[in-house]
């Protein structure tokens, strides 16, 4: 029974620790209503400690896949 224990804890803290460490989609994957750009409620769901409206360069309000991918290289630094 404990050895049986052991392992669902094992488990369940590998798939919490793969969560917490997933990766931000691709730009389609983060373009939810698929107009071309990354509005902010779209990049605020992915839960990146980031300033929209710093990386918004050129200020419309979406970041386009440039400014969504200078955005991910800077996250991976």
């Amino acid at each position: 029974m404990k050895k049986t224990s052991l392992l669902l804890t094992a488990c369940a803290a590998l798939f919490a620790s793969n969560i917490a460490f997933a990766e931000p989609p691709e730009f389609k994957g983060a373009d939810k209503n698929s107009d071309g750009g990354v509005d902010a409620a779209e990049f605020k769901a992915l839960n990146l400690e980031k300033d929209f409206a710093e990386l918004d360069a050129d200020k419309n309000g979406n970041l386009n896949k440039t400014e969504y991918e200078a955005a991910l290289e800077e996250e991976c630094d």
